[in-house]
């Protein structure tokens, strides 16, 4: 009998090896150095200049050549592999350094567009993500449309040399900050479910398009509701051909959670330290001991299957859905840890920032689709249940 996890990997149980090339300890070494030269200090607390720092602190990285490692040098990009993005992501976790606060477009649709654009579309978009100069969002989640995205009813309809778009779409980080937007649509009304939809490239900007802000329980905006009301987007704005979203989509989600899950693991694992630093300081470690194993256990399993992730995409076999693995995983380790340090630290030892990492943990099963969501995509599409 074939070995369940077998058909996550085609042809072997063995996952390909990231390739790591020759110049990445020298990439580590520059990028420590510049860090240490050029530390931003601490985020503003209020969110508009907060926002604005991390602006300029994605150009400032980008002017020392460390945004698009692994692109083509042709688009701006490093000529390097996915070994580089992976060493960029760790230095910054590790150093508590800022986020990059495009990275939905250097994680995800940067790769997409590369992997599925016309050579317009290359040309036009791909430059503004890496200095942040264009900030981009995903409307793939609708009100009764949430992690079902087959279930999407936007709708854009061809009107000579344009598509015409009419809808709501929620949950949408960063849209109020945004110059794109990558939209999955429906573009056939008599298509059913995966069928029929298309994903625009849409101009923020444009007259029809309202977004209204949702304040989470942190206080901050960082999702909204956007509103197309007859918003007009050009034919040539379709990435990968009109009803083939479907597949785009799925295509833009496997490069979505390689980095990015790999980027929350180098941070947790530091936030790990800090936890054992703070029980140790209580006189509290010993009784946390077994707990902390298994979070150590556990941020070593991931760290291993989001390696696995980046080999296959850079090798080209990484199969649709296999990447649900990581981020399933990813909550459930990443809402442990705040919740141990809850358990540990209740009483004398809780300030605000581990308050703000527990309540903030809650939204890691939500957000790119919820847990619920990533096990049916396992159980259906890897294990064919």
């Amino acid at each position: 009998m074939q070995a369940p996890f077998s058909r996550i990997v085609p042809g072997s149980v063995v996952p390909p090896t990231l390739r790591v090339e020759s110049e990445s300890d020298d990439l580590r070494q520059d990028l420590r150095r510049w860090l240490r030269n050029n530390d931003p200090g601490p985020e503003p607390f209020e969110y508009e200049a907060r926002m604005a720092a991390l602006t300029r602190w994605q150009r400032q990285l980008h002017r020392a050549g460390f945004i698009g490692l692994s692109w083509p040098t042709e688009f701006g990009g490093g000529g390097m592999g996915l070994a580089a993005e992976a060493v960029l992501c760790q230095e910054l976790a590790t150093t508590s350094m800022p986020q990059l606060i495009n990275r939905l477009a250097l994680y995800t649709w940067g790769p997409t567009i590369l992997s599925l654009g016309t050579p317009a579309q290359k040309a036009r978009f791909l430059p503004g993500m890496l200095d942040a100069g264009e900030i981009w969002c995903q409307g793939f989640s609708e009100p009764d449309a949430g992690s079902d995205l087959a279930a999407v009813r936007t709708r854009a309809q061809v009107s000579g040399d344009v598509l015409v778009v009419d809808g709501q779409k929620v949950w949408t980080s960063r849209a109020e900050l945004s110059k794109w937007n990558a939209l999955l649509v429906r573009t056939d009304p008599e298509g059913v479910r995966h069928s029929g939809l298309s994903v625009l490239i849409v101009d923020m900007e444009s007259p029809g398009v309202t977004v209204r802000p949702l304040l989470q329980m942190l206080g901050e905006p960082h999702f909204s509701e956007v509103f197309f009301e007859g918003v007009e987007v050009p034919l040539e704005n379709v990435l990968g051909g009109l009803g083939n979203g479907w597949d785009v989509a799925m295509e833009a989600m496997a490069y979505e959670r390689g980095l990015f899950v790999l980027e929350r693991t180098t941070g947790l694992r530091r936030r790990l330290a800090d936890l054992v630093d703070r029980l140790d300081e209580l006189g509290k470690i010993e009784n946390a001991v077994a707990s902390l194993g298994v979070l150590e256990s556990k941020l070593d399993l991931l760290d291993a299957q989001v390696f696995r992730t980046l080999a296959h995409q850079e090798n080209g076999t990484l199969v649709p859905g296999s990447s649900s693995v990581d981020k399933l995983f990813l909550a459930d380790v990443y809402q442990d840890i705040f919740a141990t340090a809850f358990d540990h630290l209740s009483g004398d030892g809780l300030d605000d920032g581990w308050i703000h990492d527990l309540l903030e943990s809650r939204s890691v099963s939500i957000y790119s689709g919820t847990s619920e969501i990533q096990r049916n995509v396992i159980a259906r599409r890897l294990l064919g249940l």
